[in-house]
């Protein structure tokens, strides 16, 4: 199930969340991001994005499972959309628009910028949809999910790798226990990258031009 949070209501609750705002007066982006504890890249070997986005959405889901969450809540650091103009107006890639479809389906409007909050059982059916829009569009803002506890923070890139920040010790920890029973590899250099393409580019992402 995907629950609808507005946006200040998120942020009112769940105030480590991190933001993202243009200072138009010093012509320089502001950038708000809670004091980290420990940071990991995590990678999976695959061999396809098919594979890839498969993989990624099981692990995600069974790494939420692992560390006893119910849930997790995702938003965008700044005040842009879910479903931007670039995205709605493309034709040209089935699985995008199997991406907005089931955002629609889900009551996600074309003015939404609040949080999502996704359940367990929804989560990897949510992931699939969710890292295509990322991967596609770059004019989104970038998001980030929490658990409600606000013990983390993470994020998935464009390449399908998973960037976590633990914000305690004890999370950190935990993290650490999970992750033994997974698939992702820890990147010890934080270098991000595609596992399953050998060039950066990718062709179906674009951006407002």
């Amino acid at each position: 199930m995907l629950i609808k949070i507005k946006r200040q209501d998120c942020l009112d609750k769940y105030p480590k969340f991190p933001l993202r705002e243009y200072d138009f007066v010093n012509d320089k982006e502001e950038c708000i991001y809670p004091k980290g504890f420990n940071s990991y890249v995590l990678i999976l070997d695959s061999k396809s994005l098919k594979g890839h986005t498969k993989l990624l959405a099981y692990e995600l889901s069974n790494l939420t499972k692992k560390m006893g969450l119910g849930s997790l809540i995702f938003l965008g650091d700044n005040k842009n959309y879910w479903l931007t103009k670039l995205s709605l107006g493309r034709n040209d890639y089935k699985l995008l628009e199997y991406a907005i479809q089931y955002l629609l389906d889900n009551k996600v409007g074309k003015k939404f910028n609040g949080a999502l909050e996704v359940d367990y059982e929804e989560l990897k059916t949510f992931i699939k949809h969710f890292f295509c829009l990322v991967r596609c569009d770059a004019s989104l803002p970038y998001f980030h999910f929490m658990d409600t506890g606000q013990n983390f923070v993470g994020s998935i890139c464009q390449y399908g790798n998973l960037h976590l920040d633990t914000l305690n010790q004890k999370t950190d920890d935990h993290l650490k226990r999970a992750l033994i029973e997974s698939k992702f590899v820890n990147v010890q250099d934080r270098k991000c990258y595609s596992s399953f393409s050998k060039t950066s580019a990718i062709k179906t992402r674009q951006t407002k031009v």
